[in-house]
């Protein structure tokens, strides 16, 4: 054991001899039996090295000696043992302390003499500790008593939450012990700070997590030790059998998230009166001091910069848990991705809960209903909401065979479909529309590969590939699956599909339907590999006939790790063995292993990448990678953050230097270096922070699409840029004038970007504080 914790301490020498080592043994005691109790150890160095009491140790280890000094300082009774043990034919001698029931304090000062250190002999008295002091252990320290140790202690030490307040949507909770086990694991590993739970609207990501806390609240899990759970939302809306219903409190960025906290902290009695009063001081004080457990409940995006720094820089002691209905996986962290129940036993066994629940009966669903589950399985996918919404029907005697007609029109399902999917449709730009729109034509068998939908749509294949199909797939509406020509097609749930048909605003899609069913007419004739070959050869720089049909493998394989990692890990090693020389093919196997949850997924694509730039020096494609991989990956990794960051900043200048221009490269670079004038310490005298934060303004230049026509995707690219380089004159630079102006720019692209919105009032409320309160004022019709 190479390390100290709250039950266990270790010392070299027991000796108590002398007043401050008799002292400081009492402290330790009194500390343990207030706390949880534990076990002091004396034989083992400052090293953690096992080496027993030598002669520097007191012969007499008598309890009765012990008891006698404890009575002497301290009040009320503390219960201990004490033995001498040998382990290796080495002596140890070990006290036990039981925990107390009652808090207990000093009766007098704990003072000795210290010497003054040379040759005078002077010495003045030092208090280790003082009358009517109360001591603690905290961590492996033992320390003042402070609020947060009469909070606990008035608990017994059991874990202070605020989860079990929070209304629960289910009367019980049905199945998802694949992903129970799946979270206990990654909650346990050591190197996931925050864990990610995506699905989209109704699929029970809340009700699964607050299930989870629960079982740790009632000690149901091992090796789940956290002292405080904090659940906080950032839900907006429920839906429930009787309709949507709006929540007042949720927090919608950085500062109500610390709000929250702080809220938590102030309502559980956890601060002293006179601790600071600066909200974020406090909160990363209290997550930086103890384990924590923070739940952000329906987190959406990732776009306010203080958050992606608190994630990206969560302290070691805490972890966090993220539902939302997107897949947040540009940064480094675990996820496990909500489906539908299973269609075997958990979404029978679910309907016969809520068909009790509704009808307050002991019903069974099953005896009635067993003949229907398949079909209600068909259109539902086992939606836990849409199967409660059933039950709620059937229990005010809606005939099953109505609610079914309903469920493949989706009448009277319009406000489920609405709260399920409204949300993430409505931030879907006008192109990834025309794809969910595509994919609702097709039947629920059907499939369509991105090559069709670049056909039909006439979107460009690298949007539609390396944009939208992940876009749609990230916020569980776009399903993939292995078809038997070796492609990879897509469809989308039955209930989104019915939404997107009827209530997406259809302008335009006229054409698209026309389309489509012309491509059914012409799809035995449609050879998909004519549409892709000129840009396949511009990007895998594909040399030969035999390389450019490998490339083609290798990109519907990178499609296909989606769906079975393994497999697409052994169709490109056998794709490389076939064509060891071909740089793009590792570059494929890295990001093959880049999107694989797996401990060395970072090096090993690391590894991959690398290997295909020593084939070929010039290949642009894989420096951008690198520097993307080092700079996710820097999430969680505090002690080699910087040197990530540097190693980022190296490959996109590699990519720089072969390609000056490009876009990718000169964003990756620009977020880099405003990065890393973010870590830097605002200072008017300090150059540093100006030089980084110009920098990046320099690559900001060439980090936009130009041009009189461009494609809604590249729009989106550049209101995100304006947004960033804003940012870093705000924050960095602190040239507001700048700040509005760039913030202004994006806005011509998406004028509706809240984002944008947002900053550019920041920095005009930061110009001209007077005139943009007037204005608001104005606006809001305060004052003429």
């Amino acid at each position: 054991m190479k390390s100290e914790f709250e039950d266990l301490d270790f010392k070299e020498v027991f000796s108590i001899k002398d007043s401050k080592s008799k002292l400081e043994l009492v402290k330790d005691i009194v500390a343990f039996a207030n706390t949880k109790g534990g076990y002091l150890i004396f034989g083992v160095s400052n090293n953690f090295e096992w080496i027993g009491l030598d002669d520097r140790s007191d012969n007499d280890c008598d309890s009765a000696v012990i008891a006698d000094l404890l009575d002497s300082y301290c009040e009320g009774n503390i219960d201990f043992i004490s033995n001498i043990i040998h382990l290796d034919a080495k002596p140890f001698f070990v006290i036990y302390v039981h925990s107390s029931n009652e808090i207990l304090s000093f009766k007098k000062d704990g003072q000795y003499q210290k010497k003054i250190w040379g040759k005078d002999t002077k010495s003045f008295p030092e208090n280790i500790f003082k009358r009517n002091d109360v001591y603690c252990r905290r961590n492996s320290r033992s320390i003042k008593a402070d609020a947060v140790f009469f909070r606990k202690k008035n608990v017994k030490f059991k874990i202070i939450e605020n989860v079990l307040s929070q209304r629960n949507l289910y009367n019980e909770f049905i199945g998802r012990e694949e992903h129970l086990i799946d979270l206990h694991i990654k909650l346990k590993n050591p190197n996931n700070r925050i864990i990610q739970i995506d699905g989209i609207g109704g699929i029970g990501k809340t009700s699964f997590v607050h299930y989870f806390c629960e079982k740790i609240i009632k000690s149901e899990l091992q090796d789940i030790d956290f002292e405080f759970i904090i659940w906080t939302s950032s839900k907006r809306d429920k839906y429930t059998p009787l309709g949507i219903k709006n929540i007042e409190e949720y927090n919608s960025n950085y500062n109500d998230l610390i709000k929250d906290i702080y809220l938590f902290i102030q309502e559980q009695g956890l601060t002293e009166d006179e601790e600071s009063s600066d909200f974020e001081e406090t909160c990363l004080k209290f997550l930086n001091s103890y384990k924590v457990l923070l739940i952000v409940d329906n987190l959406e995006t990732l776009n306010d910069l203080e958050l992606l720094r608190l994630l990206e820089n969560f302290p070691n002691s805490s972890k966090a848990i993220l539902t939302t209905r997107e897949n947040l996986g540009s940064f480094f962290m675990a996820r496990i991705n909500l489906t539908g129940f299973k269609e075997v036993e958990e979404f029978p066994n679910f309907l016969d809960s809520q068909y009790k629940y509704f009808t307050n009966k002991n019903n069974s669903f099953l005896a009635l209903y067993r003949n229907k589950v398949r079909e209600l399985y068909k259109y539902t996918k086992g939606m836990p909401l849409a199967g409660q919404l059933i039950c709620y029907q059937l229990a005010n005697n809606i005939p099953i065979e109505l609610i079914i007609k309903n469920l493949k029109s989706g009448d009277a399902y319009r406000e489920i479909l609405t709260f399920c999917f409204e949300g993430s449709i409505s931030k879907l730009d006008v192109n990834q529309k025309k794809i969910l729109y595509l994919l609702s034509l097709t039947s629920d068998e059907d499939y369509l590969s991105a090559d069709d939908l670049h056909y039909i749509s006439e979107i460009d294949s690298d949007e539609i590939g390396f944009v939208i199909l992940p876009v749609l797939s990230s916020i569980s509406l776009a399903m993939s699956h292995a078809t038997e020509d070796g492609n990879i097609g897509y469809n989308i749930p039955h209930l989104a599909k019915v939404y997107a048909k009827r209530f997406i605003e259809q302008d335009g899609y006229t054409n698209l339907k026309e389309k489509y069913e012309q491509f059914l007419s012409e799809k035995k004739h449609f050879n998909d590999g004519d549409f892709n070959n000129t840009q396949l050869l511009k990007r895998s720089k594909a040399r030969n006939h035999k390389e450019t049909i490998a490339a083609d493998k290798a990109l519907r394989t990178l499609q296909l790790s989606n769906i079975d990692p393994d497999f697409a890990i052994e169709q490109i090693d056998e794709l490389i063995k076939m064509n060891s020389e071909f740089p793009f093919l590792y570059l494929m196997k890295g990001k093959i292993l880049d999107n694989i949850d797996h401990p060395k997924s970072f090096v090993l694509a690391k590894k991959e990448f690398l290997f295909s730039i020593d084939l070929d020096p010039n290949f642009l494609e894989s420096y951008i990678e690198l520097g993307y991989l080092e700079m996710k990956n820097r999430f969680g990794k505090n002690k080699y953050s910087k040197d990530m960051l540097n190693n980022a900043i190296h490959f996109f200048q590699k990519a720089i230097e072969i390609d000056p221009e490009n876009i990718r490269a000169n964003s990756g670079i620009a977020q880099a270096y405003t990065l890393q004038s973010n870590d830097v310490k605002y200072n008017p005298i300090d150059k540093e922070k100006h030089r980084l934060a110009d920098l990046a303004n320099e690559h900001y230049k060439f980090a936009y699409h130009r041009g009189d026509i461009l494609t809604n995707w590249q729009k989106h690219t550049n209101a995100i840029t304006s947004y960033n380089q804003s940012k870093n004159y705000l924050k960095n630079l602190r040239y507001f004038d700048k700040a509005m102006k760039c913030a202004e720019y994006g806005l011509s692209f998406e004028p509706t970007n809240k984002l944008l919105i947002n900053i550019r009032e920041e920095a005009s409320f930061r110009l001209n504080p007077k005139k943009f309160a007037e204005s608001s004022f104005r606006e809001k019709g305060w004052v003429k």
